[in-house]
């Protein structure tokens, strides 16, 4: 037994293609999985594919209950798997069209992805607040703390 199964832990993966040897596939079992759509075209070695069956087949072979499939400047989708085993998705797109830095726009993301998820938050619920938590990042120079009352703020704007 892992030790995440054994304290009841969920996992949370990411990985790093462009300066390392790495493969997504090689996360089973995971809550939440975050590549973007190149590390995930890199561990199928298919650029041709879709991205609706890129997701699907990831998400199959992984095991994994969640995926987000980040899209650089065009934001992220959101994959959650029901318990009887239907994909269900939806597009958050990128808030700041011109980002001056992102340095740790995923870093933010899988941040708040894992604190909504742990504490039993709806994964679209938390991928909007983790869409503005992203916008927050990006908009200036350098991978800077993100104050509670910026992210409040943020969402805020977004609430009708």
């Amino acid at each position: 037994k892992t030790i995440s199964e054994k304290y009841n832990l969920p996992l949370f993966g990411d990985l790093q293609c462009s300066t390392q040897v790495g493969s997504i596939v090689k996360f089973k079992d995971f809550c939440l999985l975050s590549p973007n759509e190149k590390e995930a075209r890199i561990a199928f070695q298919d650029n041709d594919i879709s991205l609706e069956l890129l997701s699907q087949n990831l998400i199959q072979k992984t095991n994994s209950n969640n995926l987000i499939m980040k899209l650089g400047a065009k934001g992220f989708i959101s994959y959650k798997t029901n318990q009887k085993g239907e994909l269900f998705s939806q597009a958050f797109p990128a808030l700041i069209p011109n980002p001056i830095d992102v340095t740790g726009a995923g870093d933010s993301l899988l941040a708040v992805m894992a604190i909504g998820l742990s504490i039993g938050e709806d994964l679209m619920k938390t991928s909007a607040i983790g869409c503005c938590q992203t916008a927050l990042a990006v908009r200036f120079m350098g991978n800077r703390p993100i104050k509670y009352a910026e992210l409040r703020n943020e969402v805020i704007k977004f609430i009708p």
